[in-house]
């Protein structure tokens, strides 16, 4: 997979939430992208403490190429036990499961001309696939963040996620995700980004008169806008804890309003959202009824977009203590 290189592999070692990932490579310019999702720790010992082996990523920064991969040429393998990925050559990605691994290239052009791209592709995603395997369960929802938490937003792809979570992203009010957020095993109120992504069909991005500051992305086989999250990228702002669950309801159900579900409802409506990928390693299930009984609502309405973001602001921004009284 590799090209030889003379020069010497510089190491880090990073602590995203509940786990630990190793980085070799040939170019500390990938480790300057990685400080942009997870803190700088010491080295450990595989298995010291009694804690599992850290999850190695090796990655190699090779030549110049005279062209670049451009957005919507990304061709995934996916396997029972690996993932691949090749960008039109100039970046090539392999996941392993047994054990966890993460081997990687990319050409010199494109992580100098594109690297939110590279940033993306070699480490947030691969790193998403592996947490979500050990801590963490994936969901399939987007999530807005504010001085009280996280407000999770789920339904079915086209009901609406993802023009709400711009919306919101617009208003000025933090972003997770609007895809997928990873949630602890141990913890089903911790909530840390998967894919810190934002991607809204052409017309979207009209609607919110953002054209001019997102790119162009091709999504599940869509032509999409992408808003660019990664400039303003932290560890700090990839985890939060989660204030309520949100199912999208009747958009056109006018006006906006929140209705609280019994736990029975919850859950039946948190499936009404479920995507293949969630019970590759787990039972998205064991996630809905442990929110379904900390209380959940039915957002109807959301075609008021402003009425919308009025709820989601007051939620993200009331105290916790003030939200278990209301």
């Amino acid at each position: 997979m590799f090209a030889v290189h003379d020069r010497p592999l510089y190491y880090q070692t990073y602590a995203p939430p509940n786990d630990r990932i190793r980085i070799a490579t040939n170019e500390p310019q990938l480790l300057q992208l990685a400080d942009r999702f997870w803190v700088r720790t010491a080295p450990s010992t595989s298995g010291e403490d009694g804690h599992r082996a850290d999850l190695d990523f090796t990655l190699w920064v090779e030549p110049e190429r005279e062209e670049m991969a451009v957005e919507g040429c990304e061709d995934w393998s996916i396997e029972s036990d690996r993932i691949r990925l090749d960008l039109a050559g100039s970046l090539s990605l392999q996941i392993e499961f047994h054990p966890p691994r993460v081997t990687g290239r990319v050409a010199k052009s494109l992580l100098t001309g594109r690297p939110a791209v590279v940033a993306r592709l070699l480490l947030e995603a691969p790193s998403a696939e592996l947490l979500a395997r050990r801590s963490y369960r994936v969901i399939h929802a987007g999530a807005v963040v504010g001085p009280a938490g996280a407000v999770v937003i789920r339904g079915p792809s086209g009901a609406g996620k993802s023009t709400l979570v711009a919306a919101a992203h617009c208003a000025g009010i933090g972003v997770l995700g609007d895809e997928s957020v990873l949630v602890a095993r141990d913890d089903p109120d911790e909530i840390t980004a998967a894919v810190r992504d934002l991607t809204v069909l052409p017309d979207v991005a009209e609607l919110l008169g953002i054209e001019a500051v997102t790119e162009p992305a091709a999504v599940g086989g869509r032509s999409k806008r992408r808003v660019d999250l990664f400039s303003t990228s932290s560890s700090a702002i990839r985890r939060a804890r989660r204030v309520t669950t949100l199912l999208l309801g009747q958009r056109d159900r006018l006006p906006v309003r929140l209705v609280p579900l019994p736990a029975a409802e919850f859950v039946e409506g948190f499936r009404s959202g479920e995507i293949p990928q969630e019970r590759w390693a787990g039972d998205p299930d064991l996630v809905a009824r442990q929110w379904g009984e900390r209380g959940g609502s039915r957002l109807d309405g959301a075609a008021d977009l402003a009425g919308a973001l009025r709820l989601l602001r007051q939620l993200t921004d009331l105290p916790r203590e003030a939200q278990r009284a209301s």
